[in-house]
């Protein structure tokens, strides 16, 4: 089967399941209501992101199973398509009744382990064993939190994370690695069938069993085991880099200026926001992160799989331009949001 019949697919299927979900949501009462934290201003449904982690889970899981545990990438489909299960879980329990912080935390633990299980026999070959506590600490449940965190305006979840797939699907092929690029085309595919409903206008929310979801299956794709690399986690960490960027920054900004306040609940500060409010809109700011993704996409693919120092040497070079970039685009964009109101 070809990445791109597969990723056709994906497509269709999460377009159906998410109008279907859009039906449910509109039955159930599951509104957000625009408010001074939230880029919106008309009520709209939540929770539309099941129908593409539906398919997600449901097709990693079967390419898992059909590998067999006993094949790396077999393992690691079945971890991480688990893994994803609990954390959907919860977190469409607390998109139809919002839980309190300790549960959900306690399912994004749960599915870093067992995503962090599945894909060490085969990660741990390039770092050290040291890093089997701090991977799901330091990567996953960071990237869980950092996709929820991104979703604010139409579409830039979805987009980020189908160009990160997009990116990672390249790199496997161009390593001779076809099986693990099918898993990549699935997650495009998925999300492109979502997108309609999210972008240019929303007519539905991804919710939290959407981002959250979708945060851990782009540390699933940064931990999968391809044949013909070192590792994809270094391409990962740069094709992610708008995303870890603007929400990394933020939270240490908020955390470092802001000590006294909760700098954990929900806020309109990340960039992202700052330049929608500054005139940009939704659409001029998902397609600004779109192009500087696209962007780090042509250094990740002129780099290729085979030369893994110089990607860690990218990974530098990309987090330290951004973050001056994120700086000076902040100052900029907050001048011009305060000179509007």
């Amino acid at each position: 089967m070809s990445a791109l019949l597969l990723g056709l697919v994906a497509a269709l299927a999460s377009a159906l399941l998410t109008w279907l979900v859009i039906q449910y949501a509109h039955r159930a009462q599951m509104h957000d209501a625009p408010g001074a934290r939230r880029m919106h201003r008309q009520p709209t449904v939540r929770g539309a992101g099941l129908g593409f982690v539906a398919v997600i889970i449901a097709g990693w899981g079967g390419f898992g199973l059909a590998l067999g545990y006993s094949d790396p990438l077999g393992r690691w489909a079945i971890c991480a398509a688990s893994g994803i299960l609990i954390v959907a879980i919860v977190s469409w329990m607390d998109d139809r009744h919002p839980l309190p912080v300790l549960p959900r935390l306690l399912a994004h633990v749960t599915g870093a382990l067992i995503l962090t299980w599945g894909a060490w026999p085969s990660w741990s070959t390039h770092y050290p064993q040291a890093l089997l506590l701090a991977v799901p600490l330091l990567l996953v449940v960071p990237a869980i939190n950092f996709w929820n965190f991104i979703d604010g305006i139409n579409g830039m979840a979805a987009t980020q994370a189908a160009l990160v797939a997009a990116g990672l699907a390249a790199l496997a092929l161009v390593a001779g690695d076809t099986p693990a690029s099918w898993f990549s085309a699935l997650v495009v595919g998925a999300l492109w069938g979502f997108l309609p409903a999210n972008f240019p206008h929303a007519r539905a929310f991804m919710g939290d069993v959407g981002s959250a979801s979708l945060g851990l299956i782009i540390a699933a794709l940064a931990l999968q085991p391809v044949r013909g690399t070192g590792s994809v986690l270094p391409a990962a960490l740069l094709l992610a880099a708008p995303v870890f960027l603007d929400t990394g920054l933020t939270l240490a900004w908020r955390m470092l200026r802001r000590p006294r306040r909760r700098w954990y609940t929900a806020h309109r500060e990340h960039l992202y926001q700052w330049l929608t409010r500054s005139g940009c809109g939704h659409v001029r700011t998902t397609l600004l992160y779109l192009v500087v993704a696209a962007g780090i996409l042509l250094i990740v693919l002129s780099i290729g799989p085979s030369h893994p120092d110089l990607m860690l040497t990218a990974v530098f070079v990309v987090y330290l331009a951004g973050a001056v970039a994120w700086r000076l685009c902040r100052d900029f964009a907050l001048r011009r949001a305060r000179a509007l109101t």
